[in-house]
């Protein structure tokens, strides 16, 4: 409720700048259209109860689901089957935008193969991990949602763009910037993917939020939510894939000062918590402990050889890779690159 009010707050600031309705718009998915409904919003009322009608009518018709790991109990709008069918044309769009870009780096180029080593690790360990059954047994309470995991045709593929990103679209297609895999190592670039693929697990793109009656205010609460969901699970594929869950932290950390260096504002209505707040949730003792126990029981032919006997994570060595990537950004920015 606190969250939701601290959102609310925020959303009035936008709307009293100048085009701040029209910013909120963009930042919304493409189904949103919150400008009519703010404006409906303050000139009838009654649209607030209509609303509230069709959104009771319409969760009779949603599924209840619980998330793998966290055990998370969720409302979802879309079928597994719907769900890739939604997305799966609109991946294969954005791929050919980036094909004809020329943003798709070679799949025999060093960089695009240790992006896939590292993604099948993770893939593997998220499997081995999560036994693939489906949730609905009849019982009053459902079991974990594993079942929309069946048949992916896993794509990984490498994109030349300076920013660190990744992403993971329903039905297993993964997308990995040339940014990310230059300024971290292995270990942070396994939580990067298994955070997403952490999304996909958990089948945030199908909750309740993502419905065209769901109100505006309820996307920032439940976005935000969604972020710590995937990073807490990212952190548990991140040890079950025989890499150290503290490189869940060095990435956050590394993140930070990234984005310092790069003096790259932050939005208005920022989509994901700060850099601080994840760190807090992830050094939880509940979610480290598991995440240490998925790492050390994991095949020994996963991760690296230095991080499967618990070494190769020197601070020393952390600082200066941070150190070269700010010396990086910081020459970009003074040569205009």
């Amino acid at each position: 409720m606190n969250c939701l009010l601290r959102t609310s707050r925020l959303l009035l600031l936008v709307c009293k700048q100048a085009g701040g309705v029209r910013r909120l718009a963009s930042l919304l998915p493409p189904h949103a259209n919150p400008v009519p409904r703010f404006n409906q919003l303050y000139r009838n009322p009654r649209t607030v109860l209509a609303s509230g009608a069709e959104a009771m009518a319409a969760l009779l018709h949603y599924d209840r689901e619980v998330v793998p790991y966290t055990n998370r109990t969720h409302m979802v709008i879309r079928s597994p089957q719907s769900e890739r069918q939604l997305w799966e044309p609109r991946y294969t769009k954005q791929k050919k935008i980036w094909a004809s870009k020329s943003q798709i780096v070679d799949p025999l180029h060093p960089d695009s193969v240790r992006v896939r080593r590292i993604a099948e690790k993770v893939i593997r360990a998220t499997y081995r991990t999560l036994p693939i059954n489906s949730s609905h047994d009849g019982t009053k309470s459902p079991k974990p949602q594993t079942s929309h995991l069946e048949g992916f045709e896993w794509e990984v593929i490498l994109l030349n763009d300076h920013d660190h990103n990744a992403l993971c679209a329903p039905g297993g297609h993964i997308a990995v910037t040339a940014g990310l895999v230059e300024q971290f190592t292995d270990a942070e670039i396994a939580f990067g993917i298994a955070h997403e693929i952490g999304h996909i697990v958990a089948r945030h793109y199908s909750e309740v939020c993502f419905a065209k009656w769901s109100p505006t205010l309820m996307f920032w609460p439940f976005i935000r939510r969604s972020e710590m969901e995937a990073d807490h699970i990212g952190t548990l594929l991140l040890g079950a894939a025989g890499f150290h869950p503290y490189a869940s932290l060095l990435f956050f950390w590394k993140s930070a000062m990234i984005e310092r260096a790069s003096w790259v504002p932050r939005d208005s209505i920022p989509l994901h918590p700060s850099h601080k707040r994840r760190v807090e949730h992830l050094y939880q003792p509940k979610i480290m402990e598991e995440a240490m126990k998925l790492y050390k029981e994991a095949p020994p032919d996963e991760g690296t050889s230095s991080q499967a006997t618990g070494e190769g994570f020197s601070f020393r060595q952390t600082l200066g890779d941070a150190c070269k990537l700010i010396s990086t950004r910081l020459r970009r920015v003074l040569t205009g690159e």
